[in-house]
Formats: structure tokens, C-alpha cells, sequence
């Protein structure tokens, strides 16, 4: 490991100078992820009167990344004894970036029921597989892995995305923008939809707020459900106003058994 990770990863020029305002005679240079000078700006001169601003802590973690990638297969306690020996917890800015290890390594792990679960910083036991991390310490060799089934955050929204309208696929059909068929108790209903009435109102502040007519939705009443509106019908801006239960041949017209 490079004695001078440190550097590399925190100890770069820091950004905000822009928003703080350029100061006559000075350039900016910037830097590519690794730190290297890619070009230099001329800045304009400061406008008179505009306040300075604390410039920000500018890091890059892909030097990290790297080092980790290169030591998948060897003992995590071997890569993290490299790791202390140039990044003492008693500095600052070193410790500042050894805490981002469990950013990209999944180190508290155990089996359970045949799969690795890891617990993440902030509590929350979970599979590897469904976490973000990059690598993981396998709990029974204690070798650094790649987390080959990781899923990012997109991935994740995509699949809860999809699970969620399968499962109302399966409890619901949208026939028109006032009328749906629902799943109640093994049986089919059809439910008509009225909007929610909403009134404007301004507040003392100038603020305008809006306050809801009283309404009854007829499925929650009859204890047909107890999914809030926006599960229930899809969206949050309409309650049942009426319902009835199919008949066989609608239920077959709709292809819903």
C-alpha cells in the first residue's frame, strides 16, 4: 500500500473556490480522481462585496478502491495489518479514510442458513448479495472476496419497483380512470372511484395550505381492506365511492380466473 494514501485520497485541493469567489491574480488547477493536474483555469476577479465561503474537504476514494481490488484472495487480517501500518488511527485525516473501509468491505459477516449476512455500520442485518458493498470478508476463511452478486441502489429501487406492481397486478386491474376491480377475500369487487375534494387556504404567513372534504371510502368501511388509499387504489387523490361484487361471467370477461 502507498505510504502516502492519505494524501492521495483526502489531502487534494480543496473545491469551493468558485462559490467563494475568485480572488485577482490567483489559478485554479483541476485534477482528474487521481489527483493528477489536468488543466489550469484563470479565474475571474472577485465581485466586490460577495461574502467568502468555507471551501469543502475534496476526496477521491478510487486509489482505495484499487489497493482493495488487488488483494481479493488474500487474508482480510493480512490486507488490514498493510492498511494500519500507513494509516494510524491517532491522525486525523488518516482515520478519516480507514473508516471508509467499511464503505466498500462488508468486515462484520456470518453464515446463516447457507448464505453469508453482514451487519452494515449502522445496524440492519443483511444478505451480501442485497447490500451495496463491494467486497466482503468471508466469514469461514477470512479471505477478502468480491461481492459478485452485489446490487446498487438502482437496481434495488428497480426490483422493489417491479415486486410492487406484480403484487398489485395480482390484487387489481384499472378497467378506466373511475372504475377498478379488486381483490377482496378470494372474491373480485368493482369499485367506483370520486376524487377528493381539496380546498385552498392562506395562511397568516402568506403560506397556502389546503384542507380535505370529508369523505367515506365504502371498501375501508366495510373492513375490505386496511391498505392505505395510495396502495389500495394506486394513487392518493381518490376514495371508493361504490362497490359490488362480480358476477362469473364478468369475472371470465375479464380473464380474472
Amino acid at each position: 500500500m502507498r505510504k502516502d494514501m492519505s494524501k492521495v485520497i483526502v489531502e487534494r485541493p480543496r473545491t469551493g473556490r468558485s462559490a467563494a469567489g475568485k480572488r485577482p491574480g490567483r489559478t485554479r488547477v483541476v485534477t482528474d480522481d487521481d489527483g493528477e493536474p489536468v488543466r489550469a483555469v484563470k479565474p475571474a476577479r472577485e465581485p466586490k462585496g460577495r461574502a467568502q465561503k468555507t471551501k469543502q474537504l475534496n476526496e477521491t476514494l478510487n486509489p482505495l478502491k484499487r489497493y482493495l481490488t488487488s488483494n481479493v484472495g488474500r487474508p482480510w487480517n493480512k490486507v488490514y495489518a498493510e492498511i494500519s501500518e500507513h494509516l494510524k488511527p491517532t491522525s486525523t485525516v488518516q482515520q478519516h479514510v480507514r473508516d471508509h473501509l467499511e464503505d466498500f468491505v462488508a468486515i462484520k459477516t456470518r453464515m446463516k442458513a447457507g448464505a453469508v449476512v453482514m451487519t452494515p455500520r449502522y445496524g440492519g442485518e443483511r444478505p451480501v448479495a442485497d447490500s451495496n458493498a463491494l467486497y466482503y470478508v468471508h466469514p469461514r476463511t477470512g479471505i477478502l472476496r468480491h461481492n459478485e452478486n452485489r446490487t446498487n441502489w438502482s437496481q434495488r429501487f428497480s426490483k422493489a419497483k417491479e415486486k410492487a406492481e406484480a403484487e398489485l397486478a395480482a390484487r387489481m386491474r384499472v378497467i378506466d380512470a373511475r372504475t377498478q376491480v379488486h381483490l377482496f377475500d378470494d372474491a373480485w369487487w368493482e369499485v367506483k372511484l370520486a376524487k377528493t375534494k381539496r380546498h385552498p387556504h392562506k395562511a397568516a404567513s402568506g403560506m397556502t395550505y389546503y384542507s380535505e372534504e370529508p369523505y367515506v371510502d365504502v371498501v375501508r368501511s366495510a373492513k375490505l381492506s386496511r391498505l392505505p388509499l395510495e396502495k389500495l387504489y394506486g394513487r392518493d387523490d381518490v376514495y371508493a365511492c361504490d362497490k359490488r361484487p362480480l358476477s362469473k361471467a364478468e369475472m371470465k370477461r375479464l380473464k380474472l380466473r
